[in-house]
């Protein structure tokens, strides 16, 4: 038998957006983070999901900026359906100088819509990051 110990670290924010959207974001205090959204404005089979990829700037005293590629899709429609491909840019700002888990986010995306023209998409929102330190044996 194999005995493998491993220290690991996750940090998970929530975000709730002003458009019934509500996103779970891997660490933004790493240069490369991921973010799913979910768009609760739809009926069950037809709710778009969004998985976005972003490039986060260096996190400043009241702000950090980051830019993403993503693909927007809605996973329980048959067949299953892309809707758009989207490149958001987020501005989160901390209201609070030194408790940066609370964050006040302002989206801005041009969403290139399979079917349709382009839109500006924005959102706006509240981040709160959750810290979590856990050490596991397997």
């Amino acid at each position: 038998m194999f005995s493998l110990s491993l220290e690991s670290y996750s940090q998970i924010a929530v975000t709730g957006y002003s458009n019934y959207a509500l996103g779970i974001n891997t660490s933004k205090s790493k240069a490369i983070s991921f973010e799913l959204k979910f768009f609760t404005n739809q009926y069950v089979e037809d709710i778009p999901m969004e998985g976005t990829v972003f490039y986060n700037f260096k996190t400043k005293e009241y702000h950090r900026f980051s830019i993403g590629l993503g693909i927007n899709l809605s996973p329980f429609s048959s067949p299953d359906q892309v809707n758009s491909f989207v490149i958001p840019a987020v501005l989160e700002i901390f209201p609070i100088k030194d408790f940066k888990k609370i964050a006040i986010i302002f989206e801005l995306a041009p969403e290139f819509r399979i079917e349709d023209e382009v839109i500006i998409r924005s959102l706006f929102g509240i981040r709160y990051t959750f810290d979590k330190k856990n050490n596991s044996k397997f």
